[in-house]
């Protein structure tokens, strides 16, 4: 039965309304495959001419040739119906009827933090998505993104680079590299984690893929994190998608007026979680982490120099000028504040002279 649903997943051009009409009109993806022409021509000739792939795809593929084909190139595929299919998909009305991934599902016993935001990020926005990620790594979590250039890449690597596992949801088949220039962390993400979509192999990346496949990041979260987001972003819809299927929702507060602060200010405004600090978020979503003591700022001594310096970096960063306004130290004891704090972990310079609180 299983072949049947990975061809019936298999087919190119289709998606899944088109899929669940053949469902309601054929009960199950075998009497899809063994549907005479008659019955799939009327279907074409009522209205649905989308069918016409389905009867290209039938004359041209068996479902034989599609198992094989996708085993060669070292895809596993999982169907809705069986039982290792992921729980938390599981009970989503437009779940996927299958799964195309290279490497391993995440673990149903494991916290699982969707990391999304812009593409276009700041420095500090992608500072702040590391910092996440590494934290949701240190208290036993997993992450889960889209793979994609700015927050979402930032987030996943910054997970790998801990030593955790992190899951790429595909707007393309899980055989092809979008953007082109992430080779390195796809490579990555298969051997720890996983590269999944529901579109079959071969599917190039489409702006139509990416609203599908969000339902399915924030579907195998727990909890959904923004970090940076504009007024119409993919992240915003990863963000509804998060609410309708019951998923919490946080986000990183920006300045107002900031172009990539506005959605996560009027996600804040409509109740989602605000993060004020990388602590208090893991604290919230996993009451019995494994974060080390030593890893917080409050068990780190510092300076009288390094405390006030550290309370002026703040979230979102200050540059060296800014720091020298706030603090009135020199700038000779600022920098060697500036330089013990970096190598304590508790700030980063994302850029030249501009720092971002880490802890």
């Amino acid at each position: 039965m299983e072949q049947y649903w990975e061809w019936f997943c298999s087919i190119p051009g289709i998606y899944r309304t088109q899929r669940e009409i053949l469902l309601h009109c054929f009960h199950e993806p075998k009497k899809v495959w063994a549907a005479s022409m008659e019955e799939l021509t009327f279907l074409r000739d009522r209205g649905c001419r989308w069918v016409q792939k389905v009867i290209d795809y039938k004359q041209r593929v068996t479902p034989t040739e599609v198992m094989h084909t996708r085993a060669m190139m070292g895809i596993d595929f999982i169907s809705a119906v069986q039982e290792n299919y992921p729980r938390r998909l599981a009970s989503l009305r437009d779940r996927p009827y299958g799964l195309f991934l290279r490497g391993s599902l995440p673990p149903e016993e494991v916290r699982s933090v969707a990391i999304v935001g812009a593409r276009m990020c700041t420095p500090g926005g992608r500072a702040m998505a590391e910092a996440i990620a590494r934290e949701v790594v240190r208290c036993g979590g997993v992450v889960v993104s889209g793979a994609a250039y700015g927050i979402d890449g930032a987030a996943q690597w910054a997970a790998l680079e801990e030593g955790g596992k992190s899951y790429a949801v595909l707007g393309c088949g899980v055989d092809v590299c979008y953007p082109a220039s992430h080779q390195q962390l796809f490579s990555r993400l298969a051997k720890s984690g996983a590269l999944i979509s529901e579109f079959p192999a071969g599917t190039k990346a489409m702006p139509s893929h990416f609203p599908m496949r969000n339902r399915i990041i924030s579907g195998l979260a727990d909890v959904v994190v923004v970090v940076e987001a504009r007024k119409k972003s993919g992240s915003l819809i990863t963000a509804e998608f998060a609410l309708d299927q019951g998923r919490g929702v946080y986000a990183v507060p920006g300045r107002p007026g900031d172009e990539l602060s506005y959605g996560c200010n009027e996600l804040i405004s409509q109740g989602a979680g605000l993060i004020l600090s990388v602590e208090d978020f893991a604290e919230a979503v996993f009451p019995d982490g494994r974060r080390p003591p030593d890893k917080t700022a409050a068990n780190i001594p510092l300076a009288p120099a390094e405390k006030l310096v550290y309370s002026k970096v703040g979230l979102h960063g200050k540059s060296l000028w800014e720091l020298q306004e706030n603090t009135a130290l020199s700038l000779s004891d600022l920098c060697d504040s500036l330089l013990s704090l970096e190598l304590k972990g508790l700030i980063k310079e994302t850029e030249q002279n501009f720092y971002v609180k880490m802890k």
